[in-house]
């Protein structure tokens, strides 16, 4: 099931709030449960299972690490539930593409290729895996002692919002949430208002630029001229953050609706003038969670200690540095997807942010922000390809037209074939809605009526409740419009 189809918005959602507002108190949590689970289901029984298998080895590795009378045992209890939860995910994410590149190697020596059926991938198995381990992590640590109520725990890994594409909320987040919460009807309001936004990114503006995307990937590659590449490839780079920022607009409404607060996932990332930056602003949950989790530990554990040396302490913390972020980066590009596409986009991530700690990057980077800026773009742009390319042989193919080495010449009827009003219009709104642009401009409108009139300015408190009522009504109706009349998409990071 997914968020923006008609039977969520029109039937599951509907009773779920129905059923979650009438059940008493203490019952709250089990109907948001028993919904949560009919939600993940609905996309195949079998997953369920995988999610229930989660659930209970994180749920009972929690208890026995709190309940570990010395420092050794809970160390060997988090090791066993941390190497469980990753055996998990390795198994159903990335059992084919080892088994593939195997193959490949012992076709070299001659031997007989290993033959396994697919696995299905379990639906947001890198998320709910990620919030679990976590979840281990703080009980570990003693930040937070683990659960004792198994439908609690349940609802944290599997709550519908969350569950297929985050945000990886981390358990100390939403424990207080989950033992006790009420909605008022001002965040009601305002997780309608959200959930409205979220879906109209989806629908109305990730939806047209896929269409675009998917057509010029499509395009043979001789047939593909350098203008032709860079439109397609800007149209996907603003369809994956109208994609997933829109689910995540969708899931922190539904969580408001339920009397849950989620962590943001955005802050427009594309405005950001270096790839550092940007993973400050991008999917924060996901990046925070690989700082906490990996870089530093990676990156400080121990290197005050290498050398007594002011100089070399400062050559082997620029070392460490550049090591963790090649591994963190490469590890976020394999938990992103089972393919070389992911492990190169993952290196070159973690490069570029290691490039960013060298003197050239420093000094142009305090004398030029507009060159910094067009840095970050092409190359944001350009690894967007190594997400959208089916293969790694594809990407590049792909690229190599980007560049202008293997480009043919322009054919403007092709190009034209996308150019009608929908498509520059919503082109228009969504590189505008990529930037604080609608945000400025609501706040100096509300500055210059306060300025201007003090009786406007009461009466316009009135008209911006009347009118974020009409903007909600306007979003789900042409949202809705929108679902009627074309096939909906499934969102990008589901497969994730």
């Amino acid at each position: 099931m997914l968020f923006n189809s008609l039977i969520f918005l029109y039937l599951f959602l509907p009773l779920t709030l129905a059923l979650v507002f009438i059940v008493p108190g203490r019952f709250k949590n089990s109907a948001s449960l028993v919904a949560s689970l009919v939600f993940y289901a609905w996309g195949g029984v079998s997953y369920t299972g995988v999610l229930a298998v989660s659930i209970l080895l994180n749920y009972f590795s929690g208890r026995c690490i709190e309940r570990s009378p010395s420092i050794k045992s809970r160390k060997a209890w988090f090791s066993a539930g941390l190497v469980l939860n990753l055996l998990l995910l390795i198994v159903f994410k990335y059992t084919h593409f080892v088994l593939e590149n195997l193959n490949v190697l012992s076709g070299l020596f001659g031997w007989s290729p290993v033959v396994v059926n697919d696995f299905i991938l379990p639906l947001g198995i890198s998320f709910y895996t990620f919030k679990a381990i976590s979840y281990l992590i703080t009980v570990k640590r003693q930040e937070t002692p683990a659960e004792k109520n198994l439908i609690n725990f349940a609802l944290y890994l599997s709550m519908f919002p969350q569950v297929m594409a985050g945000p990886i909320d981390r358990y100390k987040t939403l424990a207080g949430q989950i033992h006790q919460r009420t909605v008022n009807l001002e965040q009601f309001a305002s997780g309608i208002r959200r959930f409205s936004l979220g879906l109209f990114k989806k629908v109305v503006i990730a939806s047209p630029m896929a269409y675009v995307a998917d057509a010029i990937f499509k395009v043979p590659f001789s047939q593909l001229s350098l203008p032709l590449t860079w439109l397609g490839a800007i149209c996907f780079t603003l369809q994956i953050y109208y994609d997933f920022s829109g689910y995540t607009d969708m899931a922190i409404g539904l969580g408001r609706m339920l009397g849950f607060t989620f962590t943001e996932n955005f802050n427009f990332p594309y405005i950001s003038r270096s790839i550092g930056e940007f993973w400050k602003r991008w999917h924060i949950t996901l990046s925070t969670w690989l700082r906490d989790y990996l870089f530093l530990p990676l990156a400080y554990s121990g290197s005050r200690k290498l050398s007594k040396n002011m100089y070399f302490r400062i050559k082997t913390d620029q070392i460490l540095y550049i090591y963790a972020s090649l591994i963190t980066f490469l590890v976020c590009g394999i938990w992103h997807g089972a393919a070389w596409n992911f492990v190169i986009w993952g290196l070159i991530q973690g490069v570029l942010i290691s490039f960013e700690r060298t003197r050239p990057w420093k000094w142009l980077n305090t004398h030029s922000r507009p060159l910094t800026h067009l840095y970050f773009l092409f190359f944001v742009i350009l690894s967007m390809v190594f997400f959208r390319a089916g293969s790694l042989p594809d990407a590049l193919r792909y690229i190599s037209v980007m560049i202008g080495l293997k480009s043919q010449p322009m054919i403007w009827n092709k190009m034209l074939e996308f150019m009608n009003l929908e498509f520059i219009v919503v082109g228009i709104l969504a590189v505008l809605g990529s930037t604080p642009f609608f945000l400025y401009l609501l706040r100096f409108l509300n500055q210059k009526i306060k300025k201007d009139n003090a009786l406007l300015a009461r009466l316009s408190f009135q008209g911006y409740q009347l009118s974020s009522i009409l903007l909600v009504f306007v979003f789900l109706t042409i949202s809705s419009i929108y679902l009627i009349s074309k096939t909906h998409t499934p969102f990008i990071y589901f497969r994730f």
